[in-house]
């Protein structure tokens, strides 16, 4: 279990990173590509959440599971502030 769990851990931060890295890059459609991505990214970040909380496996707060799923978050609060922004200045 604890080898299942730090493999989980890996891609959720290597997928959550990826998806950070798509959302700043200058490449036209970039975001777009990060979102189904993140949504994977969340996926594994709530198994590993989910399973290291059943188990109770860590004890610590910050978990790489909750900092994939920040990162993974990242396109769908970029666009929710775009959004936002767009709305406020018509």
């Amino acid at each position: 279990m604890q080898k299942t769990i730090k493999i989980l851990g890996i891609i959720s931060i290597t997928i959550g990173a990826a998806t950070a890295l798509l959302c700043i890059s200058p490449i036209s459609g970039a975001p777009i590509i990060a979102l189904p991505i993140g949504f994977i990214g969340m996926v594994f970040s709530c198994i590993y959440i989910f399973i290291d909380t059943q188990k109770e496996l860590s004890t610590k707060k910050i978990t790489p599971g909750i900092i994939g799923l920040l990162l993974s978050s990242t396109p769908v609060i970029l666009i929710l502030i775009f959004t936002i922004i767009n709305h406020f200045k018509s």
